[in-house]
């Protein structure tokens, strides 16, 4: 489990600095890792970074407008703040 858990917290991080990364194409990654985020933040039992995957994914399926800035902003402080609580599962 130490080591699944150590490469969520990566994941976390990876998603953190892509999201801040000003050349990539947000709305896509946003879409993405709101995907793969559904599953992982579910199986570590991160429920509320994954209720916010789960809704942000379900709008892009429905097709419906978002506020891509703004989503990434929370997404961000989500993904933080899950990361340094989960971080100090690990500390021994």
């Amino acid at each position: 489990v130490p080591i699944l858990l150590d490469i969520f917290l990566n994941e976390m991080t990876q998603y953190i600095e892509a999201l801040k990364d000003e050349e990539r194409d947000q709305d896509a990654y946003l879409k993405e890792i709101c995907h793969a985020l559904k599953s992982s933040a579910a199986s570590f039992g991160a429920e509320s970074l994954c209720a916010l995957a789960i809704e942000i994914d379900a709008k892009y399926k429905l097709g419906e407008v978002i506020d891509v800035v703004e989503t990434q902003k929370v997404m961000i402080a989500r993904l933080t703040q899950t990361q340094q609580r989960y971080q100090t599962l690990l500390i021994k």
